[in-house]
């Protein structure tokens, strides 16, 4: 795993991921974690980009966006007590959103992104905190072969960059961290729109692997089945959509994933595999990150046996 991430150049993101995934051990976990995040050898501190200074939503079916209205846009169509009343139940799903489009290659590279929000303590905490547990398809090295991947982060309430006076924090602003194989992530999410019935959103994000010395950012286009909502593949819908992307500082052209008429995220190919190989949907829940990743080592090294 080494030797091939050593020939993975340190820009390639994709590539050093899948590299990672490929060989995901109990072992290269806790390589990482004392070589990289415990006594950064590499001697990185990468920060968090903070351009585009993107704009937050504030107001969403009429009203001021509030932090209950902020959480049941992540929340989605989540089949969840939390979730908005404009979900129908027989609408609602085992995720909150599929992303379609995303300004990153990662998202023609691991297709098929199920994004699941629900609430810390069934939103008991006083926090108003969130869990994010990610799934998505990843081709692993060399072989090609194609596994789910699962991941859990914790979604803190966050001030967006433009509130200078005050306390508290910015309904639609989130700080997402998680410990993925021995490194610490932390990414700032933004609500940049969301349609009022919730058959899509945009979202910015701008992250940071520090000791690994990378940073990113980008934007995504969320629906619940991964396809480009029919009603915005023209006229005022998807003007909306473009000028959620145009704040991001990104052009529709630049995204990745598929396009008003098409879809790589969610190809027939691809969906036929699922059917097969079912992603594994169900909420992690009340366990922290490390706790999870603890719990994952363990099953790992179950199998080596």
């Amino acid at each position: 795993a080494i030797d091939l991430l050593n020939a993975v150049d340190l820009r390639d993101q994709v590539g050093s991921y899948r590299v990672i995934v490929s060989n995901e051990t109990p072992q290269l976990e806790e390589f990482t974690l004392c070589i990289l995040q415990q006594n950064d050898c590499f001697n990185c501190d990468a920060p968090i980009l903070d351009r585009p200074k993107v704009p937050v939503l504030t107001e969403w079916r009429g009203e001021a966006l509030t932090s209950r209205a902020a959480e049941q846009i992540f929340v989605g169509h989540l089949d969840h007590p939390s979730s908005h009343e404009c979900v129908a139940p027989e609408l609602k799903q085992p995720w909150s959103w599929k992303i379609v489009v995303g300004a990153n290659p990662a998202y023609d590279a691991f297709p098929m992104q199920h994004q699941i929000f629900y609430p810390v303590k069934d939103g008991k905490s006083k926090s108003g905190s969130l869990w994010y547990d990610p799934v998505f398809c990843v081709e692993t090295i060399p072989d090609n072969a194609r596994v789910w991947c699962k991941r859990h982060y914790r979604c803190t309430p966050r001030r967006h960059w433009s509130k200078t006076k005050g306390d508290g924090n910015t309904p639609g602003c989130w700080t997402l961290t998680t410990l993925d194989n021995g490194m610490m992530s932390e990414e700032r999410w933004t609500t940049i729109d969301a349609a009022d019935d919730l058959s899509w959103c945009v979202l910015h994000y701008s992250g940071v692997a520090k000791r690994a010395g990378q940073s990113y950012v980008g934007a995504l286009l969320c629906t619940a089945d991964g396809k480009w909502p029919v009603e915005a593949r023209e006229g005022k819908g998807l003007e909306r959509i473009r000028r959620a992307f145009q704040v991001c500082d990104l052009e529709l052209w630049e995204l990745f994933g598929g396009s008003t008429e098409e879809t790589f995220m969610w190809s027939e190919e691809m969906n036929m595999w699922a059917e097969r190989n079912p992603p594994p949907l169900e909420p992690i829940g009340d366990l922290s990150i490390q706790a999870w990743r603890k719990q994952e080592k363990e099953k790992l090294l179950e199998l080596q046996q």
